[in-house]
């Protein structure tokens, strides 16, 4: 063990001098610690864990002042809080940006969503597999009335059908057709 000088001889702090310590400096430290990290609650748990870890480390620290040594224990912990703080505030800035970065990529998806593009497959599947289960007379009145343009006289006339039984047929082929896709129709 080295041995000191009586000048750098080891001074133990006493409780009662911690005591003294503590009521003199405390709210002095606060308000210093408070014009840093602007938070008195902060500032308040800042100080008394100086004040706790000089009192747990107190027959280590060779030092004749524990004024000072509290003092600068409490700057200490002050600059660290504000650096973990700052590390906070930059993780956050960048989790916000993320956030905004994803939401516009959401926003530009849903405006370029096309629900007709994505199911105009499906829907023209359909369309065509009740189409195929029309009856042959239903099916070839339906072609004539909706793809060739022929009003219902026209189909009566050139399948020797009475015009109730064209209007039958057509109304047959659009209610197989709105069962069938019915999911589909609003």
């Amino acid at each position: 063990m080295k041995e000191y000088r009586d000048s750098e001889k080891k001074s133990f702090l006493t409780e009662e001098e911690f005591r003294r310590l503590y009521t003199r400096c405390r709210p002095m430290f606060v308000r210093i610690a408070d014009s840093y990290v602007h938070n008195l609650h902060v500032a308040e748990d800042i100080t008394d864990e100086s004040f706790i870890r000089l009192w747990e480390k107190r027959d280590e620290i060779i030092t004749t002042n524990y004024e000072a040594y509290a003092f600068r224990s409490v700057i200490n912990r002050c600059i660290d809080h504000l650096r973990a703080e700052t590390m906070l505030n930059s993780i956050r800035q960048d989790i916000h940006e993320s956030r905004s970065r994803m939401q516009m990529y959401e926003i530009s998806s849903l405006k370029s969503f096309n629900p007709d593009k994505i199911f105009a497959a499906e829907v023209k599947s359909l369309f065509w597999r009740c189409f195929d289960r029309m009856p042959a007379m239903t099916r070839k009145i339906f072609i004539a009335s909706r793809y060739e343009g022929k009003t219902y006289s026209e189909i009566a006339e050139s399948t020797g059908i009475s015009l109730r039984q064209v209007t039958s047929h057509i109304q047959y082929a659009l209610k197989m057709l709105r069962s069938e896709l019915e999911d589909y129709l609003q």
